[in-house]
């Protein structure tokens, strides 16, 4: 709320710029409030000359300081994160000053081409221009090269919108809490997707802009195009009117800011230089010169936030929903809607194969497969239900009930969208299966993962219309597997590097494979497997010529596909299907050696009195007893989901489990790292040759601690070092009897070894000196506290009060330590160490985010 003092200050004759400037300093909520009076008070020629700054200041795109969009959620700061959604809303106060300014339709904002992702200023360059960038580029008269784009306010706004996200000067600002997902910049991409891309087709474009006719040219209206002869029968201003009406009244009036989300957010997302070209594109790119001192300091991030990944899927699902209404939508809508699904798909495929490349298969790489199963599944949205609320409670991404109800079969219709991204469904699948079978599938996260891959694509009817596209195209066998060229026209990642990975039934197949395990899953017939279904591939060419220029398009000439549904699988899947067995024995037995260890904790009366006061379970597993129970409930349904996608026969499940060792120890990638199947005897063996290296303060959180208390006494040691962090060194190493006390009191100067994960490959190992600190995390844990409760109620027992208690205590335990600081050896400490040998640097006393 503005105070009657800031109110007086808004009605002073005061300079509107000077106005503006004075309330973009101010909080939040108050600038909010200030810069909503303000734009209803501000004359047209006020509001041009502020908005550019309005704009650097929220999105601050030259890594100056902007308005933390993405760090602000509703949980940390309510408050303020209402403020900014509502003066960002697409009816609020911001939108309200871009519609103002469009009424001049010959008012244009300059926008750098270096905020452009490379592939967009490629095509901007080039000869094919889309038809949307053609009316926005600024070409230099004399070189007739593009310069700038000259946007009007509402692009220029959401073209600065789009770039904040992929912005690479704030990457390492959010990094640290990309976690933290719910922010008001991910809030307000909902709001915008769901506004200016409305799915329901009696629901217009609010507000309608009757006034603006900057992006309908003239020469662009048949009926201005017609040398038709004008009626002396009317007077020429009656003609003129008709004309402006005719104008005003332009189909694109209706869809041009629809227009202007979807290209805007496409390519500027998809094509992130980011996630196509990793961090070594930013020094090659063209920035400008203000561009020079942040560049300097700059260390793009390799990966994308989570937040990121989550902004993109809801993008991906919102168009497929605006897509799918165009059947019942008659508007100069629909005509938008038809086309949005061909101008986003070619860019996704690209999208989804670098950030599959690239993206680690640990936990997170649940919302690189999250996204990528939204866009293979269009059928799913048809409305703006499944966009979850922002105000629900967020429930464990990491948990997922297992669902007994028969799936919804595919329909038909989807064969031509399966068609045109086949690549989509099968080159990112067989990318993804080799990566399995390197992984610990015991672990909770993955386990998960798994099943949310193969319970996709169990769905009835998806494998059989995969399979009937597949089988329409042309036969590929002889060509090479996956051949690549170096000059690939999107610079797509290779596959995967084994040479078992085969696609058809070659020649290869029995000198990678054994043949004994080939004949446990298929007969001697060529053609025909166990359960009867024929592999006999001809090409019936319906959708054959689609798939090759999908291909080309996608892939480029040098590229060779391989079936992966209508062939026998692959030596992978079946070395995938013996993981998964090995992974749900490996995860029954970690279950049965908690349980035991639970058992056995839980014996005794100080157990039971234990068990009272903290917490029961102890085990140094960073998963639940609960997460860990799910693993052989998600493995053995996506076993059994496998065997049904490839058809692989039920004979497989009489083979003995020595067997089953034999059949992994013939595998190459078994014979060489068989150890990495974690079984409880094997992670007690690792456990006693770990050694943590880095500062023992930021050891992450151990199950016999106090997490609060951990946290606390961590930031008030910090403090301490801080502020006497030089009083500490010089008593430490005094020879007196003060020294040998300091010496008693204080931890030793160690030195600690950090990873710097800045670059992608492998982390050098850097060492860092600490100096002598003050450590309290020893009183956080839970068996000093136990004591302590059970000293002070014997206190209470014997009639001594607390401080009474407290006193004895720590008289003794001083007493003990000035006894210990006595029978020190004496020890010259004066030229032990130099003072260049420790390292006093603030950095040693920094906060830190891992706990």
């Amino acid at each position: 709320m503005i105070s009657r003092e800031d109110f007086k200050l808004l009605k002073q004759p005061e300079n509107f710029l000077n106005r503006v400037t004075q309330s973009l300093n101010r909080p939040i909520q108050t600038r909010c409030a200030e810069l909503t009076v303000l734009s209803d008070r501000g004359s047209m020629k006020d509001l041009h000359t502020v908005f550019p700054l309005l704009i650097d200041n929220i999105f601050g795109p030259h890594g100056t300081v902007c308005w933390e969009l993405r760090s602000i959620t509703a949980n940390a700061n309510p408050q303020d994160f209402q403020a900014l959604q509502h003066f960002l809303s697409p009816l609020g106060p911001m939108f309200k000053i871009i519609y103002t300014l469009l009424r001049d339709p010959q008012l244009k904002f300059e926008f750098s081409l270096s905020y452009l992702p490379t592939k967009v200023r490629q095509n901007l360059e080039g000869a094919a221009m889309h038809p949307f960038y053609a009316d926005l580029v600024h070409t230099d008269p004399q070189t007739n090269n593009v310069i700038s784009l000259m946007l009007n306010p509402f692009d220029y706004y959401f073209f600065h919108f789009a770039y904040h996200l992929i912005n690479p000067f704030h990457q390492r600002s959010f990094i640290a809490g990309s976690s933290t997902w719910s922010t008001v910049y991910y809030v307000l991409c909902c709001d915008y997707v769901i506004h200016f891309l409305p799915t329901d087709p009696s629901c217009l474009v609010l507000p309608v802009l009757n006034f603006y006719n900057g992006k309908n040219p003239i020469y662009m209206l048949p009926s201005f195009n017609k040398q038709s002869k004008t009626s002396r029968l009317f007077r020429t201003e009656t003609l003129n009117v008709n004309k402006m009406q005719s104008l005003e009244h332009h189909p694109r009036n209706e869809i041009w800011r629809s227009e202007t989300i979807m290209t805007v957010f496409i390519d500027m997302w998809l094509y992130n230089d980011q996630v196509l070209y990793g961090y070594q594109n930013f020094n090659n790119k063209n920035y400008d010169s203000s561009f020079t001192y942040y560049k300097q300091k700059l260390q793009v991030n390799e990966l994308p936030t989570g937040e990121y990944i989550r902004i993109v899927r809801v993008l991906v699902k919102q168009l497929h929903a605006f897509s799918a209404s165009a059947k019942a939508d008659d508007t100069h809508m629909g005509e938008l809607k038809k086309i949005v699904i061909p101008y986003l798909q070619g860019r996704m495929y690209i999208f989804l194969r670098h950030l599959v490349h690239r993206w680690p298969l640990d936990g997170s790489f649940r919302l690189v497969l999250e996204l990528w199963l939204s866009f293979l599944q269009p059928w799913r949205y048809s409305g703006n239900e499944y966009l979850k609320a922002t105000n629900q409670q967020e429930v464990n991404p990491d948990l997922e009930e297992i669902s007994v109800a028969p799936m919804k079969a595919v329909d038909r219709e989807h064969m031509q969208f399966m068609a045109e991204n086949l690549l989509a469904y099968t080159v990112l699948l067989q990318q993804l299966f080799p990566r399995f079978t390197r992984v610990d599938l015991s672990s909770p996260k993955i386990a998960l993962i798994l099943y949310r891959l193969t319970k996709v694509f169990a769905q009835p009817n998806l494998v059989i219309y995969l399979r009937e596209i597949e089988e329409c195209a042309e036969d590929v066998s002889g060509s090479p597997l996956h051949s690549y060229t170096a000059n690939s026209i999107n610079n797509l990642p290779p596959l995967s590097p084994t040479s078992m990975w085969s696609t058809n039934f070659s020649q290869n197949l029995n000198t990678s494979f054994p043949s004994d395990i080939q004949k446990e899953y298929w007969t001697n017939d060529n053609n025909t497997s166990l359960n009867g279904i024929r592999y006999d591939r001809k090409p019936r060419g319906k959708w054959n010529n689609l798939i090759k220029q999908k291909i080309l398009e996608f892939e480029g000439p040098s590229f060779s596909y391989k079936p992966i549904f209508c062939t026998k699988p692959a030596p992978e899947v079946y070395e995938l299907v013996r993981h998964i067995e090995r992974a749900e024995r490996t995860a029954n037995a970690i279950i049965k050696s908690r349980l035991d260890e639970m058992k056995e904790q839980s014996k005794g009366i100080l157990a039971s009195i234990k068990s009272f006061f903290l917490v029961t379970d102890n085990s140094n597993d960073e998963f639940t007893l609960e997460e860990r129970k799910r693993v052989p409930t998600y493995l053995r349904y996506s076993l059994n989901n496998l065997i049904e996608i490839f058809h692989i026969a039920d004979e497989r499940n009489d083979v003995t489990p020595q067997s089953q060792d034999d059949f992994g120890s013939a595998s190459r990638s078994f014979q060489n790292d068989i150890s990495y199947l974690l079984t409880p005897e094997r992670v007690r063996e690792r456990v006693k040759t770990i050694k943590y290296e880095g500062d023992p303060d930021l050891h992450p959180i151990r199950s016999d601690e106090v997490k609060v208390l951990v946290r606390v006494f961590y930031q008030l040691a910090l403090r301490i070092n801080e502020d006497f962090g030089d009083r500490i060194l010089d008593l430490y190493y005094k020879n007196n009897f003060l020294g040998k006390l300091s010496r008693q009191l204080v931890q030793p100067p160690i030195t600690i070894y950090k990873y710097e994960k800045s670059f992608p490959g492998r982390s050098p190992r850097i060492p860092q000196n600490l100096p002598p600190r003050i450590s309290l995390r020893y009183f956080a844990n839970q068996r000093f506290l136990f004591y302590a409760i059970m000293a002070m109620i014997l206190s209470k027992l014997f009639g001594y009060g607390y401080f009474t208690f407290i006193c004895i205590g720590f008289m003794f335990w001083f007493m003990y330590t000035c006894l210990k600081a006595l029978c020190d050896t004496g020890t010259n400490y004066s030229n032990r160490f130099s003072a260049n040998e420790i390292s006093m640097e603030t950095d040693n006393f920094s906060s830190n985010e891992s706990f």
